[in-house]
């Protein structure tokens, strides 16, 4: 179906109609072990990053539609990894850990 129902009570028929909640509130995601090797040769894992995002309700049945109902897995999860990976093959040690730890975050 085309379209989007607000919260509140509603009625589907049975095997004709299914539906997905998606939130479209504040959350926060974690990706957890993300591998990083740096300029110099060195492998870190960061553990755990965070990532707060809100899925914009205007845009909530376009993103399903075109990347499903885990659409968070190809732009948050896969995105992450392949953000740090570039961050981390371009840089040193001293500049992952130290120097630019604070950009990350941008």
């Amino acid at each position: 179906m085309d379209g989007i129902s607000e919260p509140g009570w509603h009625t589907l028929m049975p095997v004709l109609d299914s539906y997905e909640s998606v939130q479209v509130t504040l959350q926060t995601d974690k990706v957890n072990n993300v591998p990083c090797g740096t300029a110099g040769g060195v492998s870190v894992n960061f553990q755990e990053i965070e990532v707060v995002n809100r899925l914009r309700k205007d845009l909530a049945q376009e993103t399903v539609k075109n990347y499903t109902i885990n659409y968070d897995k190809v732009w948050i999860f896969d995105k992450i990894h392949h953000e740090i990976n570039q961050f981390c093959s371009r840089h040193t040690l001293q500049e992952v850990y130290i120097d630019k730890f604070d950009t990350l975050d941008e």
